[in-house]
């Protein structure tokens, strides 16, 4: 049977619950992130912000990663050294004034994805976006002046002349070219001889300027922007970087390998033979000679002579870095996925990460108490929080393979399964982790424990598994489905649910001897299911919500105000739930399904796991490391359902309150890119 990871683009979400021997972890499994066009991911995000979720709302933090871990799209520094920002994704604006070492998150005016920025000195920088976004400051960021041009293009490049910093030029869809002469102030429309998208310009003075696009568009002026001529040195392939480095040197890079050179403005041009394939995603030179770019599989190129010959290096991780920003022959930055920030001091020879935090996606959450929390992730990652998230730490799992979900059973107690079979236990809060013997190499998705010794796990292919040692042994359970099996929980000591794909919802009354299939009168997947005694809600694909009234023998369909796919679900008490899901969907509920709202979130990342325990006590996370903790009241656009009698009953959370943890095998070195260190400063 086809692997689940190999049908589609799906991302499984995991939620959680708290931590009672009736109320386990919802799982679900990955798949495989399909390597993706980055410029077309900027096209999508800046489609995505018409949709009327709120970005830029307030109410949230970022615990990881830090100092945010929405996708960062440019980079740009003063000629100081230390002041530059980083735009991104969901109005991501951070502005630092130390070198990078430490970073402030800024309010944007308005919710679209910010596409490229330039700094041109200290106090004056300019950032362009989704819609015809144009913001302009001169007080090093305090305040941003959105300034209109009547454009409703995206604009992605921008570039302001070294020597003259008051002419700049301004990119984007449909071959769309703007120009100022006043610093940003105020644009003008060019005529562009192309309807491709152009991604990037680079100016090298107020009358000499480059540009690339989609399509292998380039574009050179020698006149201002008066006339632009059109070149492809790159044939039809994808032309993501642009440099303009002396009066009649450019470099362009793009996909497929493709680095071409010009020494006549871009009369002529010659293919540069890097010996690669790989597609080139930035580029950056601080003078006619010293220049660095990157590529899709996570290489470094440097070049000392001004773009004729390339020699790559490896950076740990082999990060997706899609912008770069060489200020000298020694110092640069560079930006990239799930809000990677690094910098180089020795000409990008090697490089330390600026941003903190773990980048491997969170598939679930479990917390002990309101400050003793665990998360499980890709690439057998585990981290633990001793303080409600503030600091999350990595400890040894001694496993690489995904891990889908945690089930906790006391202050000790406490279950981990994954891919290929992968079951871990721990009988000391998560200090330290062991493996159990599942007997079955299929991806295990969900796992519960109705106390110490007994629990289910499930997973791919149907599979149910039983355990009533503690996790140290299991068996199979007949299920009576191949359809893979995403989550299950325990209403009481003897009622259980299954949830899976095509609508499939399994029973059982006994405590798990036998498995009844229950009608869910639905198609869809079913990620999640979360239980109050016997009153539950399912969530699953296109946003459906299901709810029971008596612990899962009857369904029925609530009215839902999202159609994005819902990946976990959590319960308070009988009013309050909340589920999450694909683009950052946060929806509550606090009169017991009666009426949803949708949460005003700041990320459009795929959120898979929750935890919830009133208040805000909240806790949300997903791809990329994300963890968000709730800090304001909860607040969003009330969507009326059927009315329903709201009779959910309140779970109990008990045992003692643990003691801060910590782990047996320390990780001094998780794999990942070295910390930076300020440089010292000469006496």
């Amino acid at each position: 049977m086809m692997r689940r990871q190999e049908r589609g683009t799906r991302k499984r979400g995991r939620g959680l619950l708290t931590v009672s021997p009736c109320h386990c972890v919802p799982a679900s499994h990955q798949i495989p992130v399909l390597r993706l066009c980055f410029f077309a991911g900027i096209l999508l995000l800046a489609i995505s912000t018409a949709f009327p979720q709120k970005r830029n709302a307030y109410g949230w933090i970022w615990q990881n990663p830090l100092p945010q871990g929405n996708p960062l799209y440019s980079i740009s520094f003063a000629k100081d050294r230390d002041s530059g920002f980083a735009v991104g994704s969901d109005s991501t604006i951070l502005r630092t004034q130390d070198g990078g070492f430490s970073w402030e998150k800024l309010s944007a005016p308005q919710d679209v994805t910010l596409s490229g920025v330039f700094v041109r000195d200290n106090r004056n920088a300019v950032i362009v976006g989704s819609r015809g976004t144009i913001l302009w400051t001169d007080n090093a960021g305090k305040n941003w002046k959105q300034i209109l041009t009547g454009a409703k293009d995206h604009l992605y490049g921008v570039s302001f002349a070294p020597q003259q910093p008051e002419t700049g030029w301004a990119t984007g869809t449909y071959g769309r070219i703007l120009k100022t002469t006043d610093g940003g102030s105020t644009w003008q429309t060019q005529s562009s001889p192309t309807r491709e998208h152009i991604l990037k310009i680079s100016a090298l003075d107020s009358d000499h300027a480059a540009a690339a696009g989609m399509n292998g568009t380039v574009l050179t002026t020698g006149d201002g922007g008066a006339k632009w001529k059109l070149t492809d040195p790159c044939g039809t392939a994808l032309v993501s970087s642009v440099a303009y480095i002396a009066a009649k040197t450019i470099v362009v890079a793009g996909y497929g390998g493709c680095v071409a050179r010009t020494e006549d403005a871009g009369e002529t041009w010659s293919r540069i033979d890097i010996f690669s394939r790989a597609d080139i995603l930035s580029m950056s030179f601080s003078d006619a000679s010293n220049g660095v770019m990157t590529d899709a599989n996570g290489l470094v190129w440097l070049t000392g002579d001004g773009g004729v010959t390339w020699l790559p290096f490896n950076v740990r991780t082999n990060p997706k870095l899609v912008a770069v920003d060489l200020a000298n022959d020694t110092t640069g930055w560079a930006v990239g996925e799930n809000g990677l920030i690094v910098r180089t001091d020795d000409g990008g020879y090697s490089w330390q990460r600026l941003s903190e935090g773990g980048r491997e996606d969170v598939n679930d959450l479990a917390f002990l108490d309101k400050e003793l929390g665990v998360s499980v992730g890709s690439r057998g990652k585990i981290w633990l929080t001793d303080d409600a998230g503030d600091n999350w730490f990595p400890v040894y799992s001694g496993v690489e393979e995904n891990l889908n979900s945690v089930s906790l059973v006391g202050d000790k107690k406490g279950w981990i399964v994954g891919d290929k079979g992968t079951v871990l236990r721990t009988i000391n809060s998560g200090i330290s982790w062991g493996k159990g013997v599942s007997g079955v190499t299929d991806d295990l998705l969900g796992v519960c424990f109705l106390n110490e010794k007994t629990g289910y796990a499930v997973g791919a292919n149907g599979i149910i598994l039983r355990s009533n040692t503690g996790g140290a042994y299991w068996e199979q359970v007949e299920s009576g489905t191949r359809l893979w099996l995403e989550d299950i929980k325990f209403a009481d000591a003897k009622t259980g649910v299954i949830v899976g794909d095509k609508g499939t919802i399994l029973r059982t009354v006994d405590g798990g001897e036998k498995w009844q299939k229950i009608r869910s009168n639905v198609k869809e997947n079913i990620y999640a299911l979360n239980f109050s005694e016997n009153v539950g809600f399912a969530v699953g694909a296109n946003g459906i919500i299901l709810r029971t009234e008596d612990g899962g023998a009857t369904w029925h369909d609530q009215e839902s105000p999202t159609q994005s796919n819902l990946y976990a679900v959590s319960l308070n008490n009988k009013l309050n739930a909340i589920a999450v899901g694909d683009n950052g969907t946060v929806i509550v509920t606090d009169d017991g399904g009666q009426t949803w709202e949708v949460q005003p979130n700041v990320t459009s990342k795929v959120l898979q796991a929750i935890i919830y325990r009133g208040e805000k006590e909240l806790w949300v996370a997903g791809r990329g490391g994300t963890i968000l903790k709730r800090v304001e009241p909860l607040s969003g656009q009330r969507v009326a359902s059927p009315k329903l009698p709201p009779v959910l009953r309140g779970a109990v959370l008990g045992g003692t309150k643990p003691k801060k943890r910590i782990p047996l095998i320390t990780i001094t070195d998780d794999g990942d890119i070295p910390t930076a260190s300020p440089p010292k400063k000469e006496p």
